[in-house]
């Protein structure tokens, strides 16, 4: 914003000092780098709105419960094994981000996987990182991230043009990403290791289903 700011105040060209020296020398102010007008006429205003209402759909997910519902939702996932969920989520989410901006995408689900990552005893790293990457396989539609909308408003493309080129970026990204997080990722990111913190996790989740009911805990105890 400060650089922007800036283009509205220093001058097209450079000011002439003249009229240090002879007072009666016209003083003529120079335009500014960048006017309103120009920005009025040039700036993709949808873009923004794209922008902005994805930060809005993230947020209004969050306070309607709707973020909540998606986790109940994505419970039976918990019995499935962990590289079964990694493709599910993969898909899940690079589905969704076609209709939302990655930010919302990604601020709607990684919570919901974060805890389902702790639900299956795994390193949440291993679901996280997969759910955060599948934010950006958003090659499908308009309205998927704002450089599609800045190519479908050249008037160039169709939307089926788009879908036909994006579906096959879509399949390609999560085939890699499936191979990828299963091999050189389980090193890089000591994947295969639960770390402490996600174990107590697990113990107040479990503690949380014993108290609603929802789970019988062992011989009585935790």
């Amino acid at each position: 914003m400060s650089l922007i700011l800036m283009l509205f105040i220093y001058p097209s060209q450079k000011p002439s000092l003249k009229w240090w020296l002879n007072p009666k020398a016209p003083n003529v102010p120079n335009p500014s780098l960048l006017s309103w007008q120009k920005v009025q006429t040039n700036l993709p205003w949808n873009v923004i709105l794209l922008l902005g209402g994805g930060f809005a759909m993230a947020k209004g997910c969050e306070e309607s419960g709707l973020s909540h519902w998606i986790g109940r939702q994505l419970r039976p996932l918990e019995n499935l094994p962990p590289s079964a969920a990694v493709l599910v989520i993969a898909i899940t989410v690079a589905c969704s981000t076609e209709f939302a901006s990655n930010t919302a995408t990604s601020i709607i689900f990684l919570p919901i996987v974060a805890q389902l990552a702790i639900r299956l005893k795994v390193n949440p790293l291993y679901l996280m990182i997969p759910a955060t990457l599948s934010g950006s396989f958003a090659f499908m539609l308009p309205a998927a991230t704002p450089p599609n909308s800045i190519a479908f408003a050249t008037g160039h493309l169709k939307v089926m043009d788009m879908v036909k080129a994006g579906i096959v970026m879509n399949v390609i990204g999560i085939l890699m990403l499936l191979l990828a997080v299963n091999t050189w990722g389980q090193y890089m990111f000591q994947l295969a290791v639960n770390p402490d913190w996600a174990k107590a996790m697990t113990l107040v989740l479990d503690s949380e289903d014993v108290l609603n009911g929802t789970m019988v805990p062992l011989n009585g105890t935790l």
